[in-house]
């Protein structure tokens, strides 16, 4: 049985486990937290590959020429790779502690990782 939390208890360098969709894909070294949201590294594994798309998709519509206004084709793209991202369920491990995390929103940009919980 796992503990669950409510409040995100982690400090800079904890280790954590991301799960999606029940599927074990990834590492994360937590960095820390800003507001409501925490941010880290993370180190997917062979099974992140059946999510990978998704989040890369969302990645390079984000960084898609930052100095132009976004236009309405590329905003329905974002919204789309935004809507897939959010249908995942995402929850975060701490071994150390045996609770789990319960995401509401996840953002991986590359090596970065960011969730804001529910």
């Amino acid at each position: 049985m796992h503990r669950e939390s409510v409040r995100p208890t982690c400090i800079p360098g904890t280790r954590a486990i991301l799960h999606l969709n029940g599927t074990y894909v990834g590492e994360i070294h937590v960095k820390g937290w800003d507001a409501s949201w925490t941010y880290g590294t993370f180190i997917p594994n062979e099974a992140f590959s059946q999510f990978a798309t998704i989040f890369g998709l969302w990645s390079l519509l984000m960084h898609e020429d930052e100095s132009l206004p976004l236009g309405r084709d590329l905003a329905h793209e974002l919204r789309d790779a935004e809507s897939k991202m959010d249908a995942l369920r995402a929850r975060v491990y701490f071994p150390d502690d045996g609770i789990w995390h319960d995401v509401a929103q996840l953002n991986i940009d590359g090596p970065l990782v960011e969730w804001k919980e529910v």
